[in-house]
């Protein structure tokens, strides 16, 4: 939040404007509730998809795709959903996950989530494993739920 206000006072400035960063920069945007609806959707996560993976994965559009920034390609919701369920078979499991949402663009029945997440994952010989990623997710209200449509993620490089 802080860089897209520092950047926003940037703009300002070269406009001729003057602004100056207060306490206000730090506070939590105030989200509609519509907005809030969205957030909540990707906030469920996936904590506890072990014990209902077909309850999680019914958050997902029957039309979604994953694409990882830099991919060559996209991934499909079957090929994906195949890929967790394998990793959980490993003995893996996720036992964290918070979002910290960024933006939110509704139009109608569709949605736009622009989030900073991080999921822990406990390893089947149980190594903790903490995963940081963005994500640009697109959501359709289907029958009054929002679903994810489209997933798009950037996993930054690992700081050594």
């Amino acid at each position: 939040m802080k860089l897209r206000t520092t950047t926003l006072a940037i703009i300002l400035l070269a406009a001729g404007g003057s602004v100056g960063l207060s306490d206000a920069s730090d506070s939590e945007p105030s989200w509609s509730d519509e907005q809030q609806e969205v957030i909540d959707a990707a906030s469920r996560g996936p904590v506890g998809i072990e014990e209902d993976f077909d309850g999680w994965a019914a958050g997902y559009h029957a039309e979604w795709s994953y694409w990882r920034l830099g991919a060559d390609s996209t991934r499909p919701r079957g090929e994906h959903m195949g890929l967790v369920r394998d990793y959980l078979g490993e003995g893996n499991r996720v036992v964290g996950f918070e979002i910290e949402a960024l933006d939110v663009i509704v139009r109608g029945d569709v949605a736009m989530l622009r989030y900073n997440a991080v999921e822990t994952i406990e390893e089947a010989d149980g190594a903790k494993r903490v995963v940081c990623f963005s994500s640009a997710s697109m959501y359709e209200k289907v029958d009054g739920r929002w679903l994810c449509l489209a997933t798009n993620i950037f996993y930054p490089p690992a700081e050594e």
